[in-house]
């Protein structure tokens, strides 16, 4: 799971006089008429919806971010689609066809017809997820599903020029109409069970919209150095799926995303920006250290690897 580098991809194109094979929706397996699921798919020309059910009494309820908006490819699924198939966890998953940050009349009215219908509430647990955009939205519909819990990755509270003059990023979703319902995060969080917020405190834009949130049922999970890349640094270090996992399953704890998140010494990326700090601040020895603590992490885990694979 990506925050801004996914690409569409296309099939290849058929050129031996026989039909290409036929490229299917991540979904399509499940919600054919020949499938072995049950659900339903829809779509307007702004935004899509994927809901299918599955084993567990637990919905999570996904929203794209902005990598995935021009995504036109025939497989395109809802963001983090094989996470919650391999978890067995039904999923309602909102693909966005535009940089429209969920700012759409009708699928807010969509939203709140699923929340009369008793959609929700035949769950026993209902988890809301995305990133940035896609977080922004998980944050703000979780009030149609009181008592729900939430996983936001780097979000942002709103993008109402008035509420953030200091946001500065994003200026087509900060020219979309804020004056609909769900447009404030800082005003949904009320009925949540639980709000966890992965983000980096030193990215400054992103800790303001974290302050905006704070509240007793929040809890910050700190990336330090991670900008707002949180989910992909997390990816990288392999911890994203077990925190994930962790958060839907109401598992997660403070001790065991911190325990996790140690991986990041052996992350080059992570290393490169914490040098970076101390040769700022002309702190050149604890530079050096770093550089070298990180080679010797991976000269350690390579030999790991190695004896694990022998």
């Amino acid at each position: 799971m990506t925050t801004e580098d996914d690409g569409p991809e296309t099939p290849d194109a058929d050129t031996g006089g026989v039909l290409a094979q036929i490229t299917q929706p991540l979904w399509f397996p499940e919600l054919a008429p020949g499938g072995d699921g049950e659900g339903f798919f829809e779509k307007t020309s702004r935004h899509s919806m994927m809901f299918v059910r599955r084993v567990r009494p637990i919905l999570f309820v996904s929203f794209d971010n902005l990598s995935n908006v021009n995504d036109r490819s025939a497989e395109r699924g809802p963001w983090a689609y094989k996470f919650a198939q391999e978890l067995a966890v039904s999923h309602l998953g909102v693909m966005a066809h535009g940089k429209l940050w969920y700012r759409d009349a009708d699928l807010i009215a969509r939203m709140e017809k699923l929340r009369d219908e008793g959609f929700f509430a035949q769950f026993d647990r209902v988890v809301l997820s995305g990133s940035s955009m896609g977080a922004f939205a998980a944050l703000a519909f979780s009030v149609l599903a009181p008592g729900a819990h939430v996983l936001a990755f780097n979000p942002q509270s709103t993008l109402d020029p008035d509420l953030v003059p200091w946001e500065e990023r994003y200026w087509i979703g900060r020219r979309q109409d804020w004056s609909l319902p769900f447009s404030d995060a800082k005003d949904t969080l009320a009925t949540a069970a639980r709000v966890s917020v992965f983000y980096d405190p030193y990215f400054e834009p992103d800790r303001k919209h974290f302050e905006r949130i704070a509240g007793p049922n929040v809890t910050g999970y700190k990336c330090w150095y991670s900008n707002h890349k949180s989910a992909v640094f997390l990816r990288k270090i392999e911890a994203l799926k077990p925190i994930m996992t962790a958060g839907v399953l109401d598992t997660l704890t403070e001790a065991e995303f911190y325990k996790l998140y140690r991986r990041r010494r052996e992350l080059r990326w992570y290393a490169g920006a914490l040098e970076g700090y101390f040769l700022d601040q002309e702190r050149l020895s604890m530079a050096k250290r770093t550089r070298l603590n990180f080679r010797r992490l991976k000269r350690e885990r390579l030999a790991e690897e190695q004896v694990n694979d022998g």
